[in-house]
């Protein structure tokens, strides 16, 4: 089954496309099923001894886990079992979301749950598994946690100021990563400027909303050490070495199944803690554990990006030629890099494709990563 391209099914108006492109059919084999209502989605997938997984999540942008009491949660009929940051980190090691070409880049290890603290707002701390998601639910509502609220960092433009609360202090400060690109003389471009420009800008944080949630099943099979995932993620093969690394596996023991995927925009080819927390669980209770997130979470949970505040000057002669520009990208990513691509990406891209040499004499074009505890995981 082939769609047709218009102009309207892409959002543009008729003059924005060639004529090329006009009334050309696009393959699309996976249409029929999906409108026969045949795809299958990770939700689809019953196992025998399914259990699901719910969370209790952090209220505070950044607060000391004082005590975790899963006595009532546990009384809930149907819950099974509660796990905690501890539990989970004596199957799953820690990750660190750096890539050794952005030097200098830094970022605190991450498990599943905190161990200790929690950094952001909607953070995952304790998880409960039950026989049904409903119950599941109950038996978070049952959690008594106490937190002990902390200082917390939520402004990226105070976040690398004298005496900031410093997330991470173990890190030094809340640089996760910088960069600079110069060329000629700056200042001598701008010190003979006819004119200069100047301009602030503001991108909002944003996610994408997926018609289909992250979903997760997590199947170990204690029989024969295997460890199968069935899982809405644009990087099947990525998710398998991840699994297998963190839970100390052979990667040929691990499968990752990804059939129909209902929409990612980028959502979901990172690794996400609650996401791992579910692998781990079934890996400890050797029976398969589900996981869907509902909007709420998303909203609170899923991936953010964009949020960016860039400074730009630009210094032009008599006749309106560009002289030199110098841009300050600054961009918020929350407590951590995320897993494995890094937080880094979009700051360094701000380098990237800012204009080339070719439109002016001289350039610069520098862009920092500062983290902050924030209501999100980091973009």
């Amino acid at each position: 089954m082939n769609e047709i391209v218009t102009p309207k099914s892409l959002g543009l108006s008729r003059e924005d496309l060639p004529n090329s492109y006009i009334g050309r059919a696009v393959p699309r084999p996976n249409v029929r099923k999906l409108v026969e209502g045949r795809a299958t989605y990770t939700d689809d997938v019953s196992l025998p001894r399914l259990v699901h997984a719910a969370f209790l999540r952090s209220p505070h942008a950044h607060a000391r886990i004082v005590s975790i009491d899963t006595a009532a949660a546990l009384a809930v009929p149907g819950v099974v079992r509660v796990f905690t940051g501890a539990d989970l980190a004596a199957v799953c090691d820690p990750w660190v979301a750096v890539l050794a070409h952005l030097k200098g880049m830094k970022s605190a290890p991450q498990y599943p749950l905190p161990l200790e603290r929690a950094t952001w707002q909607g953070e995952a701390v304790v998880a409960v598994v039950a026989d049904t998601r409903a119950a599941a639910e109950d038996g978070v509502a049952a959690l008594a946690v106490e937190f002990d609220p902390l200082p917390a960092q939520v402004d990226m433009e105070t976040a690398l100021a004298p005496g900031a609360v410093v997330i991470h202090p173990e890190l030094g400060d809340n640089l996760v990563f910088t960069r600079t690109a110069e060329t000629g003389d700056v200042a001598a471009a701008f010190a003979s400027a006819h004119k200069v420009v100047e301009a602030t800008f503001h991108t909002g944080r944003h996610t994408g909303v997926t018609l289909e949630p992250r979903s997760i099943i997590a199947d170990y099979n204690r029989a024969d050490g295997t460890l199968t995932v069935h899982h809405s993620t644009q990087a099947p093969h990525m998710m398998q070495n991840v699994f297998a690394t963190q839970l100390r596996m052979a990667e040929s023991d691990v499968r990752v199944i990804c059939k129909d995927v209902g929409g990612s925009y980028g959502i979901k080819v990172h690794v996400y803690p609650d996401e791992m927390a579910v692998a781990c669980m079934s890996r400890i209770m050797g029976r398969p554990v589900k996981f869907i997130a509902d909007r709420f979470e998303a909203f609170g949970s899923d991936i953010h990006a964009r949020d960016h505040r860039i400074k730009g000057r630009l210094a032009v002669d008599a006749e309106g030629r560009f002289l030199a520009f110098d841009i300050d990208d600054l961009t918020g990513i929350g407590p951590y890099s995320v897993y494995p691509r890094t937080s880094a990406v979009e700051g360094n891209q701000v380098v990237n494709l800012a204009p080339p040499p070719s439109c002016c004499r001289t350039r610069r074009r520098p862009a920092s990563t500062a983290p902050s505890a924030t209501r999100s995981p980091p973009p």
